[in-house]
């Protein structure tokens, strides 16, 4: 029965797909990944992202944490040098925002100083399921194409470009 309910609550999220905003992540090697935001998860935190976005904020910030697990950046410090990477951002933090959404792989969240802080512009990618975050970090969304790309990135490596997709009307 227990693994039942496991394997229920496990394919419902594997199905999670976000409809928001797309966000597509160039690296320096011109591979991208694109991240298909979830306002209605955390809306003040994809806001300020797609803001940050479209104010090319992102764009020559390095990845500055890469675990067998997750992917991180958006300390701006990161463009001169990769020592001390991690403690800085945008300057503008975000109130908190949980949120139901289980950080399995794919899943993009928002880095703070701790669980259940709000965070700033650092964000990271799960390539592990994560489950002990969940609650804990607020979600911008998911990767929805190119997770081959993340699985590739090292520690240094550079995002050339992030921008907000237009979307196509059906």
């Amino acid at each position: 029965m227990v693994t039942t309910l496991c394997a229920i609550a496990l394919l419902g999220q594997t199905s999670y797909a976000p409809t928001g905003a797309q966000i597509q992540v160039t690296m320096g090697n011109n591979k991208s990944f694109v991240i298909t935001c979830d306002p209605k998860a955390s809306p003040k935190t994809v806001a300020r992202v797609t803001e940050l976005v479209r104010a090319k904020f992102y764009d020559g910030i390095r990845f500055h944490r890469v675990e067998d697990w997750v992917s991180q950046w958006g300390d701006p410090t990161s463009r001169k040098s990769l020592d001390g990477a991690g403690s800085g951002g945008s300057g503008k933090a975000l109130p908190f925002e949980g949120s139901k959404v289980s950080f399995l792989r794919g899943v993009v969240g928002v880095a703070s100083t701790g669980a259940g802080v709000g965070g700033d512009s650092q964000l990271f990618i799960i390539k592990k399921d994560s489950a002990r975050l969940d609650g804990k970090y607020a979600v911008v969304g998911k990767v929805t194409q190119g997770m081959n790309v993340v699985d590739a990135i090292v520690r240094g490596d550079t995002i050339k470009t992030m921008r907000v997709l237009a979307r196509t009307r059906r």
